[in-house]
């Protein structure tokens, strides 16, 4: 598949999930200090992941159910593009190099749902993660406050990714 064809799928891809999702207010902490370690490796190259955005929204699949979106970037992010419920922005800023992160999508059983997605320049901008090829390890999890371990891995053709940090950040109401 061509690298030109690939980006236009995951383009489409990205379009039609966002597309389903009614964003709610997104919190990077709000009662004490967001925390994240770890890393995520595309294509061979390793960014250490150094902030953490958690929002709530409907689930894809069940709009009675809400779920929780953990986006993890090695760099900051703007809030406008933080707040965009579709998030063209941020695959744009990951093709352009300006931030690395994997986004994962919680259930209300605390197990990865949905589709997540790993953003790089070296993957095109970003890449469909589904829950089967995510984990999740809650510590704490409630209505103020989303912490745990998420690690993950897959490939797409010939690109690899993969994985792991560990995170805490503070919901709004």
């Amino acid at each position: 598949m061509r690298r030109l064809d690939r980006i236009a799928i995951t383009r489409r891809l990205l379009v039609l999930a966002a597309s389903s999702l009614l964003a709610l207010p997104i919190a990077a902490a709000s009662g004490g200090s967001p925390s994240v370690s770890g890393s995520v490796t595309a294509a061979g190259k390793t960014y250490k992941l150094a902030h953490v955005y958690v929002r709530r929204q409907p689930s894809a699949a069940d709009k009675t159910q809400i779920v929780v979106v953990v986006l993890l970037t090695d760099n900051e992010v703007p809030r406008n593009i933080v707040d965009d419920k579709y998030r063209l922005e941020l695959t744009d800023m990951a093709r352009d190099g300006k931030i690395h992160g994997v986004s994962v999508t919680i259930g209300p059983d605390k197990k990865p749902s949905e589709t997540g997605w790993i953003y790089a320049k070296e993957v095109g901008g970003a890449l469909v993660s589904r829950a089967d090829q995510q984990t999740f390890e809650p510590g704490r999890f409630d209505d103020s406050h989303v912490e745990g371990k998420v690690s993950g891995h897959g490939s797409f053709g010939d690109d690899k990714w993969e994985f792991a940090a560990s995170f805490a950040a503070s919901l709004s109401k």
